[in-house]
């Protein structure tokens, strides 16, 4: 039978990493908890949008003309954080009946709408019309500003902490003790109570290392937006880290780099190998010389 020569070549896989993503749940979380302990709600305001297409024809686009009019005027009541929305309500037109009516929203919002709708059913259970109505558009009103508040609130956390890594400076000839001492100096402008000493034990060996270690200075994984991971997997789904990097072009460039020395070592292998078996074929074939030899002198012996 045939032999087939088993694939060890590797793939590349390119992994975009969202930062801004990771950090608004990290945030967003961390609020949510918060609220939570203190018998209160923070709205979940998961930013990701998807188009959303309705209905648009005869009766429909009454409906939605309606809608939008009993929207904005539920919005002349709005907080100041709901601001920007009430600006896009105020420019946001319906198209002419027929036509598509494309509309990009908030997953998250569209369904803490249906979650609403459900709620508020009941409660205007044997209402009239305009009652209905009214307490319909209160409701969603505070829930959208409610989102769009959370979301500013978190979004503000967002770019704050990417500023705070990206204002990081370079202290060439400090240590990481020289830090320490300049923290130290200011925490007692923000306590109350006195600051304990510094350990001189601990700031001796501090001072052995510099401020700011090779590689920290600004370090990606605090000041980019989004981030791309190299990996290269092999024939048995290992999959193997080669590198963060800002553009995707360098992730690339990282596995095809990789992948030449792994191709080369490869080679070299088979051709360790070839050079290898050579030498056997060589000694064994020297031994069967040998044994040749001794097998002819038993055999003169023996007359």
């Amino acid at each position: 039978a045939n032999q087939v020569a088993y694939d060890f070549s590797l793939k590349p896989a390119i992994i975009e990493v969202d930062r801004d993503a990771d950090r608004r749940w990290s945030f967003a979380t961390e609020k949510m908890m918060a609220a939570e302990e203190e018998g209160e709600t923070f709205s979940d305001s998961a930013p990701l949008e998807m188009n959303y297409l309705f209905a648009n024809d005869g009766e429909n686009h009454t409906k939605n003309v309606k809608q939008l009019e009993e929207m904005k005027k539920a919005f002349e009541s709005a907080p100041p954080e709901a601001a920007k929305l009430k600006g896009l309500l105020d420019k946001f037109t319906i198209p002419a009946a027929g036509e598509e009516f494309p509309v990009k929203l908030p997953r998250k919002l569209v369904e803490n709408i249906d979650i609403l709708a459900a709620k508020t059913a009941a409660e205007v259970e044997g209402k009239s019309d305009s009652e209905k109505d009214e307490i319909w558009w209160k409701n969603m009103g505070d829930m959208v500003s409610k989102y769009y508040a959370a979301r500013e609130e978190v979004e503000k956390e967002v770019v704050g902490l990417k500023k705070f890594f990206r204002s990081q400076k370079e202290m060439p000839g400090k240590t990481k003790a020289d830090v320490l001492k300049q923290i130290w100096a200011e925490l007692p402008k923000h306590m109350d109570t006195p600051v304990a000493p510094l350990d001189e034990e601990m700031l001796a060996d501090l001072a052995k290392e510099p401020a700011t270690s090779e590689g920290e200075f600004k370090h990606n994984w605090g000041t980019a937006e989004k981030l791309y991971k190299s990996e290269a997997i092999d024939s048995f789904g290992n999959r193997y880290l080669l590198g963060v990097f800002e553009e995707k072009e360098d992730a690339k460039k990282a596995f095809d780099a990789w992948n030449k020395e792994y191709e080369q070592a490869g080679k070299d292998v088979k051709e360790n190998l070839k050079q290898w078996a050579k030498q056997q074929e060589a000694e064994l074939a020297e031994e069967q010389d040998s044994v040749d030899r001794i097998r002819k002198a038993l055999e003169e012996a023996r007359r």
